[in-house]
């Protein structure tokens, strides 16, 4: 929501649904870049000096294009690189910013399927925030589907060796997407080794905690990392990984080290060393 103090023009994210409205936090309005109403959804982008460019969806912050990088690493490399062997496909839910396909692209995998409900999204992150996908959408081996992701993975039984789920915050469109029955969904859409990183809200939400048990109740492997982005600075950031059979705990930090310089990855946030001491 915008509101004028003092003369200047500030923005103040909207509550979630059950969490309590007793504080949030804003920015000022240096620039209002886009403002629409897609068929899902209300879309803006903000212009402030200490964060970049902001897209906003419905009222919640998705990024700001100086932060966006800490969230989008850490909810790519985790998965990624526990992966046993070379995967071939991945598919991304949501992510229409371009943010967790720029990572995805940086692996040999054979084929990315990205699904975001709303196209406008995916249009307006490439005119209005190009530093986000950085022309990741022109990657070949990307197929994009603009289809209700609920139904479209009814299509497929252990088909993907990782699934991304890079939500927007349960609400609108994407509230049927928090669920045990989506992420059953998803745990049947994997290969038998396969993984999925799923983002997870702050450490202490409320909402965020109970959505994190459905997780744990679909996903008997798992690990938890976090991660402070300035974009969300309410508390630390959760990522959710799981997996159908695999052992994280067999993952080391040698492995980790050699993957990571044998792919010759380039990164901001995201090294061996992050993906250890920000486990939970």
């Amino acid at each position: 929501m915008e509101k004028i103090f003092y003369g200047r023009k500030w923005f103040f994210e909207d509550f979630l649904p059950g969490e309590p409205q007793k504080s949030t936090w804003g920015f000022l309005i240096e620039r209002k870049i886009y403002s629409e109403k897609s068929k899902f959804q209300k879309i803006e982008i903000f212009e402030n000096s200490e964060l970049g460019r902001i897209l906003v969806l419905d009222g919640k912050i998705q990024l700001s294009t100086k932060y966006e990088f800490i969230y989008h690493e850490m909810l790519v490399h985790p998965a990624m690189l526990c992966y046993n062997e070379k995967p071939d496909r991945i598919l991304i839910i949501g992510g229409g910013d371009g943010g967790a396909l720029r990572e995805v692209i940086k692996y040999p995998v054979k084929e990315i399927f990205l699904i975001d409900i709303d196209k406008k999204v995916i249009q307006v992150s490439q005119k209005y925030l190009p530093s986000v996908s950085k022309e990741a959408f022109k990657d070949k081996r990307v197929k994009i589907f603009f289809e209700d992701a609920f139904k479209f993975l009814d299509n497929y039984y252990e088909f993907f060796d990782i699934i991304i789920d890079d939500l927007t915050d349960p609400s609108g469109p994407s509230l049927p997407l928090w669920g045990e029955i989506f992420y059953k969904k998803i745990l049947r859409a994997l290969k038998k080794n396969g993984i999925t990183s799923i983002q997870a809200g702050y450490l202490k939400e409320k909402l965020s905690i109970n959505l994190r048990e459905k997780m744990k109740n679909i996903f008997k492997n798992y690990v938890l990392h976090k991660a402070f982005v300035d974009c969300f600075p309410l508390d630390e950031h959760v990522f959710f990984v799981g997996a159908k059979s695999f052992n994280f705990d067999k993952i080391t930090l040698i492995k980790i080290q050699k993957r990571f310089k044998k792919l010759n990855l380039k990164t901001r946030y995201y090294n061996p060393q992050i993906h250890f001491c920000s486990k939970l």
